[in-house]
């Protein structure tokens, strides 16, 4: 199965994790790693290659962050590889997404990534309701 890493400034990705568990319980092959304040991009780096190393059983890993140019992605730049697949702009149906096609050896990332897109939308829209 594909691991998974969530990435992110702050909170973020903690948030993230505690929310698809919810959804799925234990999460097991996922974990997090959040970049604050005081930390240097080059210590990141260090945790972020030990996570993946941590996650990966020879699936490969998919590590997913809030911000495309941000330190966290672009530390997670460090790792691209044929086994390991960085992606931005987290949103909870990409995390959906991956969750529930990771134990798939023909999981396509274009999938994740029109999750994502097609998960935004104005209600507003969608119900017809003039405001």
């Amino acid at each position: 199965m594909k691991g998974i890493l969530l990435v992110s400034h702050g909170q973020l990705a903690k948030g993230m994790m505690d929310t698809l568990s919810l959804f799925f319980g234990d999460l097991d092959g996922v974990d997090y790693l959040c970049l604050e304040k005081e930390d240097h991009p080059d210590q990141f780096r260090e945790r972020l290659i030990e996570k993946v190393h941590q996650l990966n059983d020879g699936h490969g890993v998919y590590i997913i962050g809030d911000l495309i140019g941000g330190t966290p992605l672009n530390q997670s730049a460090y790792m691209m590889s044929q086994d390991v697949k960085v992606i931005g702009g987290m949103n909870l149906p990409m995390l959906l997404e991956v969750m529930t096609k990771r134990y798939s050896d023909d999981i396509d990332h274009q999938d994740i990534l029109n999750s994502a897109k097609n998960s935004i939308q104005c209600l507003n829209d969608l119900l017809e309701v003039k405001s």
